[in-house]
């Protein structure tokens, strides 16, 4: 079993902020987010011929926005944007046969206690940033585990799952990549992944005695990290990127969004060092 949704070259759309991702989108955003194959989504883009030209709004306003329409100076540009399938006709006939093998499987283990069986490939922190009033701050929330393959109850999964514990499990067990258990766990689906958002019962077949996080260690990580504008593969799987959850409130209304930081303080991908040091990590 593979969880479809999180594949990322079956679409791909031109919207403007997708370039980040090599306009490349996954399944579960076009298809549950946006909802927006086959007819695609519109949007206007505003524009202002004064603000343009480096000019002052007669207004006022320092940008474009809806209180702008009936302004002389004001235009605005109809937009259509459609997501295109990158698969031929027969791996497209494959991929719904695939989601819908999925779904079928999912409906029967949603929201209920599974016993799985993993190997971490990797641990993260888990933070969690809340924005209000213009000021933001990052809390450690627990930890992340990454699977790339193990067992969900009988079924053979290979592909990511997850599986979040807290501080205090981790203070407790001192999980760390290499580890091999079998567990409880409550499975959930998270905007396109499979997570068990409570873990317990764990009895190990193997520990593998690696270097791995503390709270001190998150915490110092914490106030280093640096965010990254863009979201590269290499940086998602690296075990110093971690996805942050944002919650941003305004005006008693909450908007939620995930950014990409670096937990070693590094700016630029390119001049990452992290890879090639846990490769010679490997090899020695």
């Amino acid at each position: 079993m593979r969880n479809p949704y999180k594949r990322t070259d079956v679409y791909v759309c031109n919207y403007e902020t997708h370039a980040k991702f090599a306009n490349r989108v996954s399944v579960y955003h076009v298809q549950h987010v946006k909802k927006c194959y086959p007819q695609g989504c519109i949007i206007f883009k505003w524009s202002c011929d004064l603000l343009n030209k480096g000019k002052k709004c007669v207004r006022g306003y320092q940008y474009v926005g809806r209180l702008c329409q009936g302004c002389v100076h004001y235009s605005d540009e109809k937009i259509h944007y459609q997501p295109q399938i990158a698969l031929s006709a027969i791996e497209f006939e494959n991929f719904k046969e695939e989601v819908e093998e999925f779904d079928e499987w999912l409906s029967g283990v949603r929201n209920s206690t599974v016993t799985f069986w993993g190997e971490i490939d990797s641990i993260k922190p888990r933070f969690k940033k809340v924005i209000a009033g213009g000021g933001g701050q990052i809390r450690l929330d627990g930890y992340l585990l990454i699977f790339k393959r193990g067992f969900i109850g009988a079924e053979s999964f290979d592909d990511y799952f997850y599986a979040r514990i807290s501080p205090f499990q981790q203070e407790r067990l001192s999980l760390a990549r290499g580890d091999q258990f079998e567990a409880k766990g409550h499975l959930t689906f998270d905007r396109g992944r499979i997570i068990m958002s409570k873990m317990w019962n764990l009895e190990f077949d193997s520990r593998s005695g690696k270097e791995t996080w503390n709270n001190s260690q998150a915490l110092v990580a914490r106030e280093s990290a640096t965010l990254i504008s863009t979201q590269p593969e290499t940086c998602l799987h690296c075990s110093k990127g971690a996805l942050v959850d944002v919650v941003e409130k305004k005006k008693g209304l909450a908007t939620m969004r995930r950014a990409l930081y670096c937990l070693e303080g590094i700016t630029d991908p390119k001049l990452c060092y992290v890879n090639a040091m846990e490769k010679i990590d490997q090899c020695a």
